[in-house]
């Protein structure tokens, strides 16, 4: 089933529930990832970005790096 597909039903099936309990649940659940949805994509202030900068050249400097490699066989891509 495709992610449309499933919101379809879902949006069907949500539309149908009587049960307050349940669409709490479905609410708390839904809710739940909204916040790790924005706390996910907030954007750097511009001192959040430069200090990530110079962390990231330390460590550059430092040798503390990740091949490639290492990362595709982690994630699993070709």
């Amino acid at each position: 089933m495709t992610k449309t597909a499933i919101k379809k039903e879902l949006h069907k099936a949500i539309d149908i529930v009587e049960s307050e309990q349940l669409l709490k649940a479905i609410y708390m659940i839904l809710n739940e990832e909204l916040k790790n949805t924005k706390q996910a994509i907030k954007p750097f202030t511009l001192d959040e970005f430069y200090a990530r900068n110079t962390q990231s050249q330390k460590e550059i400097k430092q040798g503390k790096l990740i091949e490639h490699k290492s990362v595709r066989i982690k994630y699993g891509t070709k």
